[in-house]
């Protein structure tokens, strides 16, 4: 049991200490901001701090899934089982994500940058609709791996409540550091007006 509790702490105080780097004056770039770059640049620093977050959690979860798999029995080893499985697919995501910011152009115009980070918050949102299914779905297994005594059922429930529980911060998290920024842009860009003459600015 201790060594269980050890691993599940370990997991859990590194989220904890994750979620510290999710935050908007990561970048501090030399910007203005009645520039909308300034507001893009913001918003791929914070995409980018939670895809190194995502990363984290899911290799640490990777980890300590394979060493849970096979130093526990019965309900414990479904639970690490799962949390290994599962997060290679988070690895993934953030992976590619990390990739596709990278490859991200800085110079496009403020419409598109606005469209890029409204897609985001949306992305987020959805996605915390699917966190709120996956704990929902966790609680099911347990519930009915715990009346049927099906140890499966009980260690992988306990897993979809944890990720679920965790992914669902991740988003809510994401998403109220990232929105603000996206409101600002939309603000700017419906001030500027496009005229023959050049650019003017109402307040």
């Amino acid at each position: 049991m201790k060594k269980r509790y050890l691993l599940n702490r370990i997991f859990i105080l590194g989220a904890l200490a994750s979620f510290f780097m999710i935050s908007p004056d990561l970048l501090h770039a030399q910007l203005t901001e009645f520039e909308p770059i300034f507001y893009h640049q913001k918003s791929l620093s914070i995409q980018k701090t939670g895809m190194i977050v995502l990363s984290s959690w899911a290799s640490l979860n990777i980890l300590s899934g394979f060493i849970g798999n096979y130093h526990y029995s019965n309900d414990a080893k479904f639970f690490f089982q799962m949390n290994a499985a599962w997060n290679v697919v988070n690895l993934g995501i953030a992976t590619y994500g990390l990739t596709s910011i990278a490859h991200t152009a800085l110079d496009m115009e403020s419409s598109l940058m606005l469209s890029e980070m409204q897609k985001f918050d949306r992305i987020l949102l959805i996605n915390a609709g699917l966190d709120l299914i996956y704990i929902a779905t966790g609680s099911y297994l347990l519930n009915k791996g715990l009346s049927e005594n099906k140890s499966r059922f009980v260690g992988y429930g306990r897993s979809l409540i944890l990720q679920g529980g965790f992914l669902l911060l991740f988003d809510l998290i994401l998403y109220f550091s990232h929105y603000p920024y996206t409101k600002s842009l939309f603000q700017i860009t419906e001030r500027i007006n496009f005229t023959t003459a050049g650019i003017s600015i109402s307040f």
